[in-house]
């Protein structure tokens, strides 16, 4: 461990929202601050792994699947089917206590805490704790604007509120949301209640209200311009990409890499490291598309479906588990993927159109940014038939302003290091021996 300051940063969910912290930490581990990864057990080995400083946060995977006799692949689509619902009430809300434990023990002689948008217990020790938060966020849903609110094809907002009339209704629309939300996020009321801290209603409830110091995004300005309302203490950092798992390969498999040798470059597919599991049919429809197309391609399956869903392929597919998106975005043609925020980033820099196919989440709001930039298209995972994602790739290769739309995209998000924005913007405000030793 170093000799910095110490700042816990509390994070939960997929890889989509461990990476940009992971990013973050070793950006503030570079300025001279100590920072310790809190998360689930579950990520122990990979953090570690990282040369960064790990505390472990309740719940644990195994201890999810056990309690409610799934396993991840049937958590992840439960997930997929029944939204936040189930995620806050099944994974978030009945850990609340422990998960408050466990991040006010990290966070003992801690300098701050940076908490994720739906790290509430991070939130909570902050607050109990007396320590300067930092309220994270990783997808432009969070950074609500009335201006700019919420996208995708079943958001109630007006998309484009040309009119004070528009934004009016669009500000309301967002009060009353957020007041049902608060709502049901019942638990955290009760236990601010029983760590005597004071009342909060709506969306201070939920993001830190005016405790928090300010809001740290690490998301691009190009998916999430900034807008009029945006609150004074919103940082938008820019997107970081650090997309490394267990693999440490700094190159692609020898046999991929033969693959892609051999052609010309391929369409690659993937559901990020979530929601890929339990989807062989999707995979399946990629391939058949990408044949009709006369295209190859490259899908990224979960792990232990991998043997199953390449037996039988045809040699213009390449069936593959985990591969590091920054290695293989740069080698394709185009990219299909859900929609995650980490995803969405990946793509961008490496400058490819994208068909993106939104499973649940803010994977919708993210999908529709990608439109509107005009480097990508759109199908609901829901309907992703291999005639539709034949239709909807022909479409995309066909016009080639997605293209040229991709590349200035990628010359823009490459000038982005939004972990090390995000890190200096802590040190300014929490201060740090080691910069002002070289000051």
């Amino acid at each position: 461990m170093g000799d910095g300051r110490k700042i816990v940063i509390a994070t939960f969910g997929s890889l989509g929202d461990l990476n940009p912290y992971v990013a973050l930490a070793h950006a503030l581990k570079r300025i001279g601050f100590r920072p310790v990864i809190a998360a689930s057990a579950f990520y122990r080995d990979w953090i570690e792994g990282e040369g960064l400083d790990f505390a472990a946060v309740r719940p644990d995977v195994a201890e999810l699947a056990e309690r409610l006799g799934m396993d991840i692949g049937e958590i992840a689509d439960r997930v997929a089917r029944d939204g936040g619902g189930f995620m806050f009430r099944e994974l978030i809300f009945p850990y609340l206590g422990q998960s408050f434990e466990d991040v006010a023990a990290a966070s003992e002689d801690a300098a701050a805490i940076v908490a994720h948008s739906i790290c509430f217990s991070a939130k909570l020790a902050a607050e109990r704790l007396g320590l300067p938060l930092f309220d994270g966020v990783v997808s432009p849903l969070f950074l609500w604007s009335a201006y700019d609110p919420p996208l995708g094809a079943r958001s109630p907002f007006l998309a484009q509120p040309r009119s004070a009339l528009a934004r009016a209704y669009n500000r309301a629309l967002a009060i009353a949301l957020m007041h049902l939300l608060a709502y049901r996020a019942a638990p955290i009321a009760r236990l601010r209640r029983e760590l005597s801290l004071p009342p909060r209603r709506g969306r201070d409830l939920l993001a830190g209200g005016p405790y928090a110091q300010g809001t740290i995004a690490l998301v691009s300005p190009l998916l999430a311009p900034p807008q009029p309302d945006h609150p004074a203490g919103l940082y938008l950092a820019g997107h970081t990409f650090h997309d490394r798992f267990t693999d440490t390969a700094e190159s692609l498999p020898a046999a991929l890499l033969d693959f892609l040798d051999a052609g010309e470059p391929p369409i690659v597919a993937t559901l990020g490291s979530f929601v890929a599991r339990g989807q062989p049919e999707f995979y399946r429809a990629v391939g058949h598309a990408a044949l009709r197309l006369r295209r190859r391609a490259v899908l990224l399956v979960a792990e232990e479906e991998r043997d199953a869903l390449a037996e039988g392929a045809a040699p213009q597919l390449f069936v593959a588990g985990h591969i590091r998106h920054s290695l293989i975005f740069p080698r394709a043609a185009a990219i299909v993927h859900h929609g995650g925020s980490g995803a969405c980033g990946q793509a961008l820099r490496a400058g490819r159109p994208q068909l993106v196919v939104p499973v649940f989440g803010d994977q919708s709001d993210n999908a529709a940014r990608v439109a509107r930039l005009g480097v990508g298209r759109v199908r609901p995972f829901e309907r992703c038939s291999a005639d539709r994602l034949a239709e909807e790739l022909g479409a995309l290769f066909a016009d080639d302003r997605y293209a040229r739309g991709a590349s200035e995209a990628a010359r823009r998000i490459r000038t982005e290091d939004g972990a090390a924005a995000a890190a200096a913007k802590i040190a300014e405000f929490v201060g740090c021996a080691a910069v002002s030793a070289k000051a």
